[in-house]
This record gives structure tokens, C-alpha cells and sequence, in this order.
């Protein structure tokens, strides 16, 4: 019971971080990831905040093989926001 609980508030402090992160914020700004934020489908995943789905979910995959958008998400430091 813990186990998920504490998961769900490590994913909940991951989200903060994120957002406080300029070259989060520089991602999730660029129109494409804007617009795939509009496609119910990949909304149902990101609501779940797990980011192995969300990363392995095809959508996003697909944007992560267009060079501007890999960089940008090359950017952020996930490991470093993982391990403070």
C-alpha cells in the first residue's frame, strides 16, 4: 500500500522539479509536444505520470527521432532531478 504511495508523491516531486526546469519548460513549449498534448489519447497516458509509459508510448517516441526535439530533451538533467 506504501509502495504505491510513495511512488505516486516521488512522481508528484519529479513534476515539480520539471516544471521549474527552464529547459523543461522549453520542451513542453515547442508546438509540436503542444500539440501532441492535444491527442486524447497520449492525455490519458500523460495524466498517469509514469514516464516509462509515457516515454515508450509511440507519439512520443516518433517525436524524440526529430533532431530539434531530441536535443531540447537531451537538455534536461531527469537523472539529476531523480537522485536530489
Amino acid at each position: 500500500m506504501f509502495g504505491k504511495l510513495n511512488g505516486m508523491m516521488g512522481n508528484f516531486q519529479l513534476m515539480q522539479k520539471l516544471m521549474q526546469d527552464e529547459n523543461f519548460k522549453t520542451f513542453i513549449s515547442h508546438p509540436k509536444v503542444q500539440e501532441l498534448f492535444k491527442d486524447e489519447e497520449f492525455k490519458e497516458v500523460a495524466k498517469t505520470r509514469d514516464f516509462s509509459k509515457i516515454f515508450s508510448h509511440p507519439k512520443f517516441a516518433a517525436l524524440m527521432r526529430e533532431p530539434e526535439l531530441a536535443s531540447l530533451m537531451a537538455k534536461i538533467n531527469l537523472q539529476g532531478m531523480i537522485s536530489r
